[in-house]
């Protein structure tokens, strides 16, 4: 934990290496020292079917959720996503420049009573 889940419309026009934007979230949030890069797990989905407003072909979408287990003040989760947004708008400049490309962060609290993990130890 945190969890990351970066979706995106499969229309966008850049086609960034995944791992570049991935791992400058990573970063950001170890830097906000409230969180181990060990816990944070990040994943890429991408949308074939999907419309944004009026379906109009140069909408285009890139979305980032962060999970986190709750307890942290409204401030701490506004300055995560305010950290993270620049992130993702300069990993796809061709898609901001060409199209109306709708670009958001969103940090949600995770039921800490309900959480569970099971982490697996190699070896």
């Amino acid at each position: 934990m945190p969890h990351c889940i970066l979706e995106a419309s499969d229309n966008l026009l850049d086609s960034p290496d995944w791992q570049d934007p991935l791992g400058a979230i990573h970063r950001t949030l170890v830097g906000t020292g409230l969180f181990s890069e060990a816990d944070i797990k990040s994943r890429v989905i991408r949308h074939a079917t999907f419309r944004v407003a009026d379906g109009a072909p140069d909408r285009a979408f890139v979305t980032l959720e962060v999970r986190i287990l709750e307890g942290r003040p409204d401030e701490v989760k506004a300055r995560i996503s305010e950290a993270l947004l620049p992130i993702l708008a300069g990993a796809f400049p061709r898609s901001a420049a060409a199209m109306r490309l709708n670009i958001t962060v969103q940090i949600s609290d995770l039921h800490r009573l309900s959480y569970r993990r099971h982490p697996s130890q190699p070896g």
